[in-house]
Order: structure tokens, then sequence, then C-alpha cells
């Protein structure tokens, strides 16, 4: 996307931000909404538990996989455009899931509606670089909120929705429901951002191609993520924070419910967790503007996972502290998750954000697919998850080395 945004364009920036958060919310909904779905999908399709498992890491596998190319796409093509892409497949891909009546057409429509979630997540980093290069941390906290918004309503609505959007719909019910919203972002999408792809359209025709641009910015056409050391730090950041909090996005009810907690109880503390998520990803980055500093966000944030966990694993039950202890994780980790946003911006040459944003989230998906993996392997070893909670505050420690090596804010400087 050309950075030099015509006065037009420019006037859109704040629709257009509102239209990222709704394609934000649309990257997590669809997601999340097929975990509560398994078990009657499960038993409709007659499917084994390894089966059904595969579909809801299959998006988080494409999410990291395709990131890089995502990345790639968004420089070259423009966010816009990319976005938009993004944003058709996560429509058609997730709501043809709901016309399967096997485990391959499940697969195939499960695989091109993570593509497109790889493909439009990075584009959201280059989209803000370029029309907010002196606000980036706001502009990130307010799209970010999206993705954190987008999952917490998937995971609470659901199952309402499957007993309520059509009679005998079953679990396909809620597929289409989020499949339709989908495709009203993209309209949306398409009408805020028809100045920006326009312009992309104009650059195109008259010669000023991404190559060329490149090109003429020493900066640019030398600059490399995978050498950078400070995206090596950015992505170490993603790549902790996404084990951390999948592995307890996955596996903290079951650490309750170990522990003797009532299943009442352990619902409502592993709701503090998840609810601790949508301040911290909208306010750490806007303070980090405030603050002028990156490092200072991600330090207080890494001390939170390290306090939360270490607090988990000594005193997880004991009153009234077991309420704080997941609050602080999911502070957290939804802080490192949303400064891992913002820093790529931060670091890459204007014309190379989208490089650097996909290379940081095919890492961090790496770490976040590990988490829930090793958390069940010690758990089946040692027969108790005592051991997985304890590597949640070296998890943390590790964070705050990374963090401690942040790069002071800068001014982003246009390419």
């Amino acid at each position: 996307m050309n950075t030099n945004l015509s006065k037009s364009a420019a006037a859109a920036a704040v629709p257009i931000l509102a239209a990222a958060w709704f394609a934000a919310f649309n990257l997590r909904s669809g997601f999340i909404g097929v975990g509560p779905l398994i078990p009657d999908l499960t038993a409709d399709l007659g499917l084994s538990s390894t089966a059904a498992s595969t579909l809801v890491a299959i998006p988080t596998l494409m999410m990291g996989i395709v990131a890089i190319g995502g990345g790639a796409m968004a420089d070259r093509l423009g966010a816009a455009r990319t976005i938009a892409l993004g944003l058709l497949l996560v429509a058609i891909g997730g709501g043809l899931r709901a016309a399967s009546h096997a485990l391959p057409p499940l697969v195939f429509w499960t695989i091109l509606f993570g593509a497109g979630i790889g493909i439009a997540q990075p584009a959201l980093p280059r989209l803000t670089r370029g029309l907010f290069p002196a606000r980036l941390g706001l502009a990130t906290g307010i799209y970010a909120s999206g993705l954190v918004t987008g999952s917490i309503l998937a995971g609470s609505l659901t199952l309402p929705l499957e007993t309520r959007f059509a009679p005998g719909a079953g679990w396909r019910g809620p597929l289409i429901f989020w499949a339709i919203i989908a495709a009203v972002a993209l309209v949306i999408w398409l009408l805020a951002s028809r100045d920006l792809r326009r312009s992309d359209r104009v650059a195109g025709k008259s010669g000023t191609t991404h190559a060329s641009h490149v090109a003429s910015d020493p900066a640019a056409a030398a600059w490399n993520p995978w050498t950078d050391r400070r995206t090596w730090v950015i992505a170490m950041i993603a790549a902790g924070q996404g084990l951390a909090y999948y592995l307890l996005i996955a596996w903290l009810p079951s650490v309750y419910r170990d522990l003797g907690v009532s299943p009442g109880k352990a619902s409502a503390l592993f709701v503090v967790y998840n609810a601790a998520t949508l301040p911290a990803i909208l306010g750490f980055p806007i303070i980090s503007d405030r603050l002028g500093s990156r490092k200072i966000p991600c330090i207080v944030a890494s001390c939170c996972l390290i306090a939360g966990s270490l607090g988990l694993v000594l005193a997880p039950t004991a009153l009234p502290l077991a309420w704080l202890w997941p609050y602080l994780c999911g502070t957290g980790v939804a802080a490192l998750f949303a400064m891992s946003l913002v820093l790529p911006a931060d670091v890459a040459p204007a014309l190379r954000v989208g490089a650097a944003a996909g290379m940081t989230l095919a890492i961090g998906y790496l770490g976040s697919g590990l988490g829930p993996i090793l958390a069940g392997v010690i758990k089946d070893i040692t027969g108790g998850f005592d051991g997985a909670l304890r590597t949640l505050p070296v998890v943390g420690l590790s964070m705050l080395i990374c963090s401690l090596l942040v790069p002071e804010r800068g001014t982003p400087q246009d390419a």
C-alpha cells in the first residue's frame, strides 16, 4: 500500500480503523466458534476424537504457515486488498464447512478458512503503519481488541445460536451465522477501504510498483526480517505468549477441576482469565504510545505473567488471591500479544512491515500450537498439571528477558 495517502484516504482513516476492528473480529469468531460444536459435530459425522481435534488445530496451523505469504502479499498488493482477500476466504471456507457431510470436504474448507485468517492478519500491522505511523499503539489496540471480542462472543454465543439459529440446523447453524457475519464484514471493508484500493491501483498503473518502491529505498531493499535481531526478539515474545495463552485456554479449567474446585467456580475463574485479555490488549499499546516506549509495557506485562503463573503454582486456590492469578495471567499474555503486533511496524521499513508481521506471527503460532501439546504430554507423564504449570513462570521469565531487549520506540520512517 502506498504510504503517501491521498487526502480522501487520510480522511477515511477512522472509518477504515473501525472496519479493521470488524475484520479482526471475524478472524477469531468462526475459529473459536467451532470448539463448542465439536461434540455434536463429531456425533453427527461419526468422527473420532482425533479427527475432530484436527478441525480445531488446522486453523491455528494455517494461521502460522500462511502468515509469511500473507505478509508478503500485504507489502506487494497493499493491506486493503490483502485483508479483503482474507475475509473472502474466511466467509467462503467458514460457511461451506456447514455444507460438509464427511471429513475430507470439512478439512478442505477448514484449510481454506484458516488460510484466510493467515492472509489477513499480517496485513493489519501493515495497514496501521500506513495510516497511523505516529499512533501505532492506539491503532493496534483498537483493531486487536476486535480479535479478543470475536473470541469472547464466539465462545459465549455459539451454543445458544445452535439451539436458536434454525430448527434442525444443529452444529451447522452457528457456522453459517459466523460466515454471514464475515461476509458482512467483507462488504463493509470494501466500502471503507475503496480509496486505499484505488490509490494502490493508480500507483500500479503509473509504474510505481512494489518492486520499484523497494528498489528506490536502500533501507527497504537491504532489510530482511529473518536477519534482523530485533524481529527475532519480537518473534520470541509472540511465541512465548502464544505458548502460555493457549496452554491456559486448553487446560486451565481442567487444572482447577483436578485441584478439587467445583465446576461452577472453575468456570468463573476461567472467565476471569478470558475477561482480563480485552482491557489489556486494548490498553497496553495505547499506554506505549503515551509513554513513548514499547519496552516498559512489555516488561510490566511479563511481570504480570510471572506473578500470575507463580500464584497458580504456589497457591492456586487460596482466597481471595485465587481470583487474582488468572487475571494477571490473562493480562500478561494479552498485553504481550498486542505488543508483538505493534513492534513489527516500529522496527521494519514501511514497505516491509507485512514481511515483519508475517514472520513474527508465523513463529508466534508455532509456539501457540506447542502450549496445549506440552501440557498434555506432561500430564500424561506425571499424572498431573503441576509440571505444566511450572513451565509458565519460566516462560514469563523468558518474556521478561526478551522485553529488556525490545527496542525503544522510534518515529517510523515512511518508505
